[in-house]
């Protein structure tokens, strides 16, 4: 995914995306949350919405 901006502190803060680290204390707990259970499942429906969706960047700060 590209993420565009034309707000100068927005595009710093994309750009310091990988600014944290995890411990491994932290990647267990992460792991643990996943029970396998699906939590959206695709329409054609809502594939359909997402196909017109057209964010209007001119309008961001």
């Amino acid at each position: 995914m590209i993420l565009g901006s034309r707000n100068p502190q927005h595009i710093k803060d994309n750009i310091d995306l990988f600014d944290f680290s995890l411990t491994e204390d932290d990647m267990a707990r992460i792991a643990s949350v996943n029970k396998g259970k699906r939590y959206y499942t695709q329409t054609d429906e809502a594939l359909q919405g997402y196909l017109h969706m057209a964010p209007d960047f001119d309008s961001q700060e």
